[in-house]
């Protein structure tokens, strides 16, 4: 005879309901006990029946049997009710996790990166590890769904990702992975959603640096949409990389004041 919460996890699956709260299961299991139900829960978890979102958050994930291995669902099964329903934070998949999702990361990635309004802790749940990055303004970012018959979550735009990986060089691999990610990235990136990015983002220095290496891959629609953008803004002579002490031999882009190393190589060649 199989358990009161086998039978709840087993109807929940069959529904392809695959995310708990414990309060939710606690509310259809009236005659269980909190620590009862506590155990319980512990028993199914050392037996990979479901999984923990993380630590402290009551959020239970059923693993699937084609997905044991894994020791979790996919990703869009569970990542969206988790943060935004769960945790109630605005997110999104950023960066080379975006990257990946629209075929322009030439390296497998192996966490997942989250962008969220407050710093986390990365979380392991089965195979998947995410790590979060706080971001501001990012309930007015743009952003889309990224669906597939598990499920779905927000991934950030192209523009809006291009924007994040030279801002966020050091997290994304260095400015010559940025540049080889960009490269694949830019044919999915069009002139008003570069600008609705830069609106939303607002950060003069960043959109320097993106409009430098748009203007060396010669997407000259993309470049001059940045150029325009900046037109009406201060600017300063800074370094493509941030924080970067400049040795060697620079060469300074006079349109968007940026000194470029010498050594990088034009990413069309």
């Amino acid at each position: 005879m199989q358990s009161p919460l086998t039978d709840l996890l087993d109807a929940a699956e069959r529904r392809g309901k695959l995310n708990l709260r414990t309060a939710d299961i606690a509310q259809a299991l009236p005659g269980v006990s909190a620590e009862a139900l506590r155990q319980a829960l512990h028993r199914q978890q050392r037996k990979g029946r479901i999984v923990r979102a993380s630590r402290g958050s009551m959020h239970w994930v059923i693993v699937p049997l084609q997905d044991a291995s894994a020791g979790a669902p996919p990703l869009e099964t569970w990542l969206d009710a988790y943060l935004s329903k769960t945790l109630g934070l605005p997110y999104y998949v950023g960066l080379l996790s975006a990257a990946e999702v629209y075929g322009a990361s030439p390296q497998a990635v192996m966490v997942t990166q989250v962008m969220t309004s407050s710093s986390r802790r990365p979380v392991q749940v089965g195979r998947h590890r995410l790590v979060f990055l706080k971001s501001t303004r990012i309930a007015e970012k743009p952003t889309r769904w990224h669906a597939t018959p598990h499920g779905h979550f927000k991934i950030s735009t192209p523009e809006l990702t291009a924007l994040d990986l030279v801002s966020r060089q050091q997290v994304a691999g260095g400015i010559a992975r940025v540049t080889e990610v960009l490269q694949s990235l830019a044919p999915d990136m069009t002139a008003d959603g570069l600008t609705a990015a830069l609106n939303a983002t607002q950060e003069t220095p960043t959109a320097q640096r993106l409009g430098v290496l748009l203007s060396r891959m010669e997407q000259a629609l993309l470049a001059n949409r940045v150029a325009d953008w900046l037109g009406t803004r201060r600017t300063r002579r800074i370094p493509l990389t941030p924080g970067f002490d400049e040795q060697g031999v620079f060469i300074l882009d006079s349109c968007f004041k940026v000194n470029v190393p010498d050594a990088l190589e034009p990413a069309n060649t």
